[in-house]
């Protein structure tokens, strides 16, 4: 490459030079069309560029710029080289993750909490014709003497040869004059009272198979269940005569167990005080003497009371079958149950009450002893404090009357009383309870 083309220097060769091209003004500049000018010095008189040489300086100044591009590119690599040398010496290794999925399928179908428990709606076939609607007439309204019509509900729990037995709740019947059921709604059957229990709100009432069979009225028995086992939350099912309408089913859930309730008249003359569970389920006038059923359709208490007020929802209350049960057995085999009969008047004594008189117990504090009574015989005292009922300990009525219900007449029990800073034990043998 001849580089004297950047020279400033004048180093052209004259020996061609025409005459013509010697011509001109020593104090003349030269500037070349090509993008790279050339300024003589006034003393030279450069020979104007051939075209031939224009070429040339062109040709060598595109070999030039591929030669600094070459040179980048390279100096660039060697640097890329140089870095990957000294910065990256050991090779990256990217290992394999072993991960655990668990695949998660949903079923659009839904998939019931208990796949054992039926259907409310195949229930009900299966206890229909063992629930009965009761119709009855009672008293007489003077001066023209028209019977008041009542309605009720009841279920047959018991058959024989001859009569099927139904349960009811003793108010329904109670002055009844007369007495129908019916299993379909249409068809009325005369019913009997076999027996009655004021004490426990119970009764027994009978109608014969015959009278049963002439209507065409199909029947079944309804099945007991277990009702200590039942559990707040459980899923129960009332069916009955509600407003003396027919047959309607409700449905709910337990609400409490174990409860001891006072229920009366309206003016609360009659008191009677019952062990009882709660439920949500609509219980409405009629609705008494009804089953209380499980979800699997089996009796576990009789519908009896409902608190009643403007604000007040879903406080129905019945009695435990498993209680309730042998009283009705009891009334249809003797037409009345002999209940126990202690001989006190009492009332709770309290944590508050305790804490206020700085007692050690709290139980149930004797007003009255009934003379001549199992209690006076036995020795309780009035202001005597019964901790202790046929080894149970007392805290309130509730004890009190469950555990009469599981005693019966003519058994001997233990009685611990705390009298005069001690606590005395006694023997008390029950009585008969007389209405």
């Amino acid at each position: 490459m001849d580089t004297n083309i950047f020279s400033t220097k004048d180093t052209t060769d004259t020996t061609n030079v025409t005459e013509e091209q010697k011509t001109f003004s020593p104090s003349s500049t030269i500037t070349s069309s090509d993008p790279l000018s050339l300024h003589f010095s006034p003393s030279c008189t450069p020979e104007p560029p051939s075209s031939s040489s224009r070429k040339s300086r062109n040709f060598f100044l595109v070999v030039f710029i591929l030669i600094i591009a070459s040179a980048s590119l390279g100096v660039g690599v060697g640097i890329g080289n140089a870095v990957g040398q000294n910065f990256a010496t050991e090779e990256i290794v990217v290992e394999p993750v072993e991960t655990n999925i668990t695949t998660v399928h949903l079923r659009p179908n839904t998939v019931q909490i208990n796949p054992d428990e039926p259907s409310i709606a195949d229930i009900i076939p299966l206890v229909k014709d063992a629930v009965v609607s009761i119709s009855v007439l009672s008293g007489q309204s003077l001066p023209f003497g028209i019977q008041s019509p009542g309605s009720g509900s009841g279920f047959i729990f018991y058959e024989d040869d001859d009569s099927v037995f139904i349960a009811t709740n003793n108010h329904v019947i109670e002055n009844a004059t007369r007495i129908t059921i019916s299993l379909d709604d249409n068809e009325n059957v005369e019913a009997q009272i076999v027996g009655t229990d004021p004490s426990s709100d119970l009764a027994v009432l009978s109608v014969s198979k015959a009278d049963l069979a002439e209507k065409g009225v199909p029947h079944t028995v309804a099945m007991f269940g277990d009702s200590d086992i039942m559990r707040m939350g459980d899923t129960v099912l009332a069916i009955g005569n509600a407003m003396g309408e027919g047959q309607t089913v409700t449905k709910g859930i337990v609400s409490a167990m174990n409860l001891t309730i006072t229920v009366g008249d309206l003016g609360m003359r009659n008191r009677l005080t019952l062990d009882v569970m709660q439920t949500d389920a609509a219980v409405n006038r009629g609705n008494s003497g009804g089953p209380l059923l499980n979800h699997r359709g089996e009796v576990i208490g009789v519908v009896t009371a409902k608190m009643m007020g403007s604000d007040i929802e879903g406080m129905g209350y019945a009695l435990p079958i498993n209680e309730a049960g042998a009283i009705l057995f009891q009334l249809k085999e003797t037409g009345q149950v002999r209940h126990p009969f202690v001989g006190i008047r009492h009332e709770e004594f309290t944590e508050f009450m305790r804490s206020l008189f700085n007692m050690p117990y709290t139980g149930l504090l004797i007003r009255d002893v009934v003379p001549n009574s199992p209690a006076e015989a036995a020795g309780i005292l009035v202001d005597d404090l019964i901790v202790y009922f046929n080894d149970v300990r007392m805290y309130s009525m509730a004890e009190f009357v469950t555990e009469l219900g599981h005693v019966r007449p003519g058994d001997e029990v233990t009685v611990v009383v705390f009298r005069g800073g001690e606590l005395v034990e006694l023997q008390l043998i029950l009585g008969v309870l007389q209405h």
